[in-house]
């Protein structure tokens, strides 16, 4: 049975475990029974159960991942060339720092999002409840006074009047957008397909182009840093991708190291990196520091990426907020200009 896909910081930090058991020299299968034995979370040992069947069946680390469904493509795959070419030991650090990269990202990005859309959902309360509750009140209180309220206060308070009676239907909506998205985020099947739907079609413009070039530089640098072969890195990390456009770009480049090229004219030419990037990429592979320079390329996009977002939340949130106090603003005058020009008649 398929098991759900493991969170990104679980992912390193079995990685880590497992680089403990290979550099102790313990067999993969006794090593996984102790994890086993002395885990406690109900949902590790979902996959950690059969992970260990597996694994006594004498299968390969990476054959009896692949069994339980649990693993990611690229960890399994990563796993398998290593366990080939007996560099497990130097993949698995590489591994671990790889996914907790991922997850310390995701986790940013997750962050910064929140506030801005609660920020948003706030506004539009306000707004709802204003037109709804607060101008009907106000055109009570005109009508007892033998006057109408301000043209752009009654098409305020009409459309406040369609929204209330379009209630039920509104309501409804919600329920099933919110049914959706709790659909989205609890079934690891539906968010899969939503995330790689979302990253085909916008992953390789703006940030998101950003966050795809590094992944792959992270990719890139922990393949180098294992010593694997370059065009299989390569072809590995452009997995990752799951965009159109950088999906294509990846693929060009593991071409091209597959036909003999410079790995770091490859990587230049993909269009991922800045001109500035690229010159790195040139001058540290003739000195023989392309994984270093690679993992802080990587490191470099990842902070670049999370500035951009911040700027971008920094800008949004001081939007949101002053579109939320003119909007009540307009309201609030819409109906006090004429309440207060009555108060100078009659006084």
């Amino acid at each position: 049975m398929r098991q759900k896909q493991i969170s990104a910081i679980e992912l390193s930090m079995f990685c880590q475990e497992l680089y403990q058991l290979v550099q102790a020299g313990l067999p993969i299968a006794e090593g996984l029974g102790m994890l086993l034995a002395d885990e406690k979370d109900a949902g590790a040992r979902a996959w950690l159960g059969p992970l260990c069947e597996h694994a006594e069946e004498g299968l390969p680390l990476a054959e009896c991942m692949r069994r339980t469904g649990a693993f990611p493509a690229y960890m399994t795959d990563m796993i398998a060339l290593a366990e080939q070419t007996g560099r497990l030991q130097d993949v698995l650090p590489a591994l671990s720092a790889h996914y907790a990269r991922q997850d310390r990202m995701a986790s940013d990005i997750r962050h910064a999002v929140a506030v801005p859309v609660a920020l948003f959902c706030v506004m539009l309360a306000v707004v709802f409840l204003l037109i709804t509750q607060v101008l009907p009140v106000f055109d009570r209180v005109f009508a007892q006074l033998g006057v109408r309220m301000s043209p752009m206060a009654v098409r305020l308070m009409q459309v406040g009047d369609v929204l209330s009676g379009a209630g039920l239907g509104i309501a409804i909506a919600l329920c099933a957008l919110a049914v959706v998205a709790l659909a989205v985020a609890l079934i690891p099947a539906l968010r899969g397909r939503f995330t790689a739907f979302v990253r085909f079609h916008l992953g390789g413009r703006g940030i998101f182009g950003r966050v795809a070039a590094t992944r792959f530089a992270s990719a890139m640098a922990m393949a180098t840093a294992s010593g694997l072969m370059m065009d299989e890195a390569a072809e590995l990390a452009g997995k990752l991708g799951g965009a159109k456009q950088i999906d294509e770009k990846t693929r060009l480049c593991a071409e091209k190291i597959a036909e003999g090229g410079s790995t770091a004219q490859a990587l230049a030419d993909s269009g991922l990196f800045s001109a500035r990037d690229s010159r790195l990429l040139q001058l540290a592979e003739r000195t023989g520091s392309l994984a270093e320079t690679l993992d802080g390329i990587a490191a470099r996009l990842e902070q670049d990426t999370m500035r951009r977002i911040d700027a971008r939340i920094s800008a949004i949130e001081p939007a949101i907020v002053i579109l939320t106090a003119l909007l009540a603003g307009v309201i609030l005058l819409s109906v006090m200009l004429p309440l207060m020009s009555i108060m100078s008649t009659i006084g």
